[in-house]
């Protein structure tokens, strides 16, 4: 996929500390920080994003614009640049069975990278009376085009207690850089407000359930540090909402998930014991694995 958002002159740029939990090995299921989501406890040490407003030189001037993640850097120095960014190739088994006026995704009316505004499920096949198949398949691409671009205002959003599922198809396998947990996580989910749940299931190449889901929890969600991180909030009509609100964010190393790879994820925001479910999100995974010579003598 082609990544169409670069920083470039006169951009401003934040350092941001993004904290990076991970789970001891088996997690998802009961380990972590005792809540069943396989993400707490475990390092302390944070990567680090670097998030552009071009056009604004005051972050929180940009919630209705472009907020764009630029590059990430590790704890030991290593810089992940926009071009080692994986974002999905294709999203597919979309389910959803109402309420209307609920599901979407979201990106500010002045937004340059992205598709602007706000756009349902229901609507999708020109009829927004009810959720048909053409709703589903066309949504698939909506939500692709979303996930697909380093924008933090272009996310997707449940206002409805109910659930939601589909699956990523990411554009390359996504190694992990360590066979035992690190501080390096490959995957990133960014959620407004930290205050709503969501799981991450790996999936094989058949697309069968692999290793151990991750149920991410507000405990889990953590503020992006030092500085926080500020996006819009766009209404039914697609009109931004007064006021600016905090994006937090979940780190996952592949090790939680109970895997070294991955290609394809199930997302959904049905977790065990429920919780609150209209979920925003954008996910974004990182390729920071070692030489393709180590990956084919790790597997051979």
């Amino acid at each position: 996929m082609t990544i169409i958002a670069r920083s470039g002159a006169g951009v401003a740029v934040l350092a941001l500390a993004v904290a990076a939990m991970s789970a001891p090995p088996g997690g998802g299921g009961g380990g972590g920080d005792g809540g069943g989501n396989g993400n707490g406890g475990g390092n302390a040490q944070a990567p680090r994003f670097f998030v552009a407003t071009p056009g604004f030189a005051n972050p929180r001037d940009a919630v209705h614009a472009d907020v764009l993640i630029d590059r990430v850097v590790y704890p030991d120095g290593t810089t992940i640049e926009t071009d080692r960014f994986i974002f999905p190739a294709d999203v597919v088994d979309m389910s959803y069975a109402g309420p209307i006026r609920a599901f979407r995704t979201m990106n500010g009316p002045d937004a340059t990278v992205g598709i602007p505004g706000v756009a349902y499920i229901e609507a999708q096949d020109g009829v927004p009376g009810n959720i048909s198949l053409q709703d589903r398949l066309l949504f698939c691409d909506r939500v692709e085009a979303t996930l697909g671009n380093v924008n933090l205002n272009d996310r997707v959003h449940l206002a409805a207690q109910t659930s939601y599922g589909f699956v990523v198809s990411l554009g390359t396998r996504v190694w992990d850089n360590s066979f035992s947990l690190d501080e390096r996580p490959e995957l990133f989910i960014f959620e407004e407000q930290g205050n709503s749940v969501l799981t991450v299931q790996a999936l094989g190449d058949q697309l069968q359930p692999v290793g151990t889901p991750v149920e991410i929890r507000a405990v889990d969600i953590r503020s992006i540090q030092p500085t926080k991180v500020w996006v819009g909030r766009f209404g039914n009509n697609g009109l931004p909402q007064s006021g600016t609100y905090e994006l937090k964010v979940a780190s996952i190393d592949l090790n939680s998930l109970g895997v070294t790879s991955v290609k394809y994820l199930r997302i959904t925001n049905a977790v065990t014991g429920g919780g609150e479910m209209s979920t925003d999100f954008k996910l974004l995974a990182i390729d920071t694995s070692p030489a393709e010579a180590a990956q084919t003598m790790a597997f051979d």
